[in-house]
């Protein structure tokens, strides 16, 4: 057998080609009809099962018929789910394994930790890192701490709730030391306005508008240095408010500050718009740009009633003779806060003969107040301490020669006592004027909310 008669297709060999011509070609037409007829029924069967098996896609495919036919036929049932198992991804693991602690009273970070097993050394770690996780210390019940631990307990992040626009995330570094970060959330501002009209009193009146008490607040502080609201209110006064409503996924939080205000008193016009000027600097103004604020406050503590007022000759009651009153007694409850009238610094604060426990600031080289019969005094208040306007500087009491909690508060013009309810109040810094342009373009439009209540107030009237 030759190189040549060897078949590599089969291990078998190939038989002689030589041979009598006619019984192969007899046996060839023999066989033909066979080939035919099953390859008819291998193209018959493949049709069949073509046409049943389910498009993998609709788009144009190139590939020639001949080759797609393997991967069109039908396979086999699995015996078993081939379907491949999908991790789920490491945010929603994480998710998952976060444990979330409502704080209750009597809970500290010390005793959270213990709780859930984390090292006491952890806590001084964390308490230790910055001004940010000092705040810790002072955790208080309805707020929420996160911990996210890894597999062997200890502490990989947490998260620390204190309100809904805050967070404080303590994550571990690599080197196993720990960092923190405040994470700030923006809530949506929407400008809402709000108008009323004054029958027996301004919360009533607030109340009968739909004004959070807050906003009105915030209302009457802003007219305070203008308007005594317990003393100068009339039946038929009028106000108007644009202020902010704060949302958060479309649920309303809080309140936001007064963006343009306007208050008719006794038939005079006051106006007010919130101003924040290049610098970052906000205040409150009126539409001309002077400063809505004075150097100091009128009233410098919320009063039920004045008991008495400046005069030079009065029936004191405690010594029962007349002698001069140089300033006014406000009646208010034990324990109420008396603020400081304006910026200053402290220059006496004890106890000193019948004013009892007083506190007097100078503000500035011309003026001076004083506050007496305090019950006590604000944390850190003590001669040399600088104040600012509207801070809590003590507290209502009866200290000294007193028949009752009041605050006896004086105002000094050059060591001269003049009355607090009349005298005239310097005005605070106007708007630069090299920012008027950009006032009037950033207050315009709500100035223009407040025209559109002198409008409606016009229509009514008629």
């Amino acid at each position: 057998m030759s190189f040549q008669e060897l078949d590599f297709k089969s291990d078998r060999a190939c038989l002689p080609r030589s041979g009598n011509s006619v019984s192969t070609a007899s046996a060839f037409h023999l066989k033909l009809p066979v080939k035919l007829l099953l390859v008819l029924t291998i193209i018959m069967l493949l049709g069949f099962s073509v046409t049943n098996w389910p498009p993998s896609a609709k788009a144009a495919d190139s590939t020639p018929k001949l080759a797609r036919l393997h991967y069109s036929l039908p396979l086999p049932e699995p015996t078993e789910d081939l379907t491949p198992k999908i991790a789920p991804p490491v945010a929603e693991a994480d998710s998952a394994s976060w444990k979330s602690i409502t704080i209750k009273s009597g809970d500290t970070l010390a005793s959270i930790f213990a709780k859930h097993g984390i090292a006491s050394t952890t806590t001084h770690q964390i308490a230790r890192l910055n001004k940010q996780t000092r705040k810790l210390r002072y955790i208080k019940p309805g707020q929420e701490i996160k911990l996210l631990l890894d597999e062997d307990g200890k502490l990989r992040q947490m998260k620390y709730i204190p309100d809904i626009t805050r967070t404080l995330l303590v994550q571990r570094s690599e080197d196993q030391s720990y960092t923190s970060r405040i994470i700030n959330y923006q809530l949506d501002a929407y400008p809402v306005y709000r108008e009323g009209r004054i029958e027996n009193s301004l919360f009533e009146a607030a109340a009968s508008a739909d004004i959070p008490e807050d906003v009105i607040m915030d209302l009457a502080g802003i007219f305070g240095w203008d308007i005594d609201f317990s003393l100068d209110i009339r039946r038929g006064d009028r106000f108007g408010i644009v202020y902010e409503e704060l949302f958060k996924d479309d649920v309303k939080i809080r309140n936001g500050r007064i963006l343009s205000a306007e208050f008719i008193n006794n038939g005079k016009y006051y106006r007010a718009v919130r101003y924040t000027d290049p610098t970052g600097e906000s205040d409150y103004f009126s539409p001309d740009g002077k400063s809505m604020r004075k150097a100091f406050l009128r009233s410098p503590v919320d009063f039920r009633r004045i008991s008495s007022r400046f005069s030079n000759k009065r029936w004191h009651p405690v010594l029962s003779k007349w002698r001069s009153h140089k300033g006014v007694d406000y009646v208010a409850k034990r324990g109420t806060p008396v603020r400081a009238s304006g910026d200053g610094k402290v220059i006496f604060a004890g106890r000193k003969g019948g004013y009892g426990r007083l506190v007097v600031i100078r503000h500035g080289g011309r003026y001076t107040t004083a506050y007496g019969h305090l019950n006590g005094y604000a944390r850190g208040i003590r001669s040399g301490k600088k104040v600012k306007q509207g801070q809590i500087i003590g507290y209502v009491g009866s200290s000294g020669l007193a028949t009752g909690p009041h605050l006896h508060y004086e105002f000094r013009v050059n060591g001269v006592h003049r009355n607090p309810l009349t005298v005239k109040l310097p005005e605070a810094k106007p708007v630069h004027p090299t920012y008027l342009p950009h006032f009037k373009e950033k207050t315009q439009a709500y100035l223009s909310m407040l025209r559109l209540m002198d409008r409606t107030l016009a229509d009514n009237s008629q």
